[in-house]
């Protein structure tokens, strides 16, 4: 059983949203306040609004890539590439990996063509040593084929991005306007104090 307390604090936290949403019948809210208060329910109902309509489109469009992408790698294939030179004799370093060593290689394309080239290899692979490969459909050195799950994590990172990136450009906006909105409350004080802060002095 929730203690007495619960509903009193559910009630302060629905009172202090409705603050923000609506503002209040504070006389001393000036309009500044009570433009920083609309320009936050605003962004807040366009964040709640547009968030799942742009994660929805971006998966959309990121499926759609990773569909041309996958007929187009449809023709690849993994075929066994003899290793002609000892990863000693190779290249370590290239293109920043230093646990792999490019070797000089031959195989068969999925067309018949033999092709000699560069593939990488581990650092203790020999020469006359077989490794798998996938090619394109010309026997050129590809990557392995887009699979269904990376499918997936791409439209999961898609869906995760695109509503974090526009909540940080919300932020960034409603702290630009909380800038504005504490310089004219300053610009106010000011303003106020040098009309008071003489009266106020001679009370004294």
């Amino acid at each position: 059983m929730p203690g007495p307390e619960v509903p009193a604090i559910k009630r302060q936290l629905w009172q202090r949203l409705r603050r923000i949403v609506v503002g209040d019948d504070n006389p001393l809210r000036r309009y500044v306040d009570r433009l920083e208060s609309a320009v936050a329910a605003t962004l807040v109902i366009a964040f709640l609004v547009t968030a799942p309509v742009l994660a929805f489109i971006s998966v959309r469009v990121v499926g759609a890539a990773a569909t041309r992408e996958q007929n187009a790698e449809r023709t690849w294939r993994q075929v066994p590439a003899v290793v002609t030179q000892s990863a000693a004799a190779g290249l370590i370093g290239l293109d920043g990996e230093w646990d792999a060593s490019w070797v000089t290689a031959q195989w068969t394309a999925p067309d018949g063509a033999h092709v000699a080239g560069m593939l990488p290899v581990e650092l203790n692979a020999r020469a006359g040593q077989r490794v798998t490969v996938w090619v394109t459909h010309t026997g050129q050195l590809t990557h392995a084929r887009l699979t269904g799950a990376d499918v997936v994590d791409r439209e999961a990172i898609a869906a995760v991005s695109v509503p974090a990136g526009l909540a940080i450009l919300m932020l960034m906006a409603a702290w630009g306007v909380r800038v504005f909105a504490n310089r004219r409350r300053m610009t106010s004080w000011a303003k106020a104090w040098e009309s008071i802060g003489p009266r106020w002095s001679s009370f004294r």
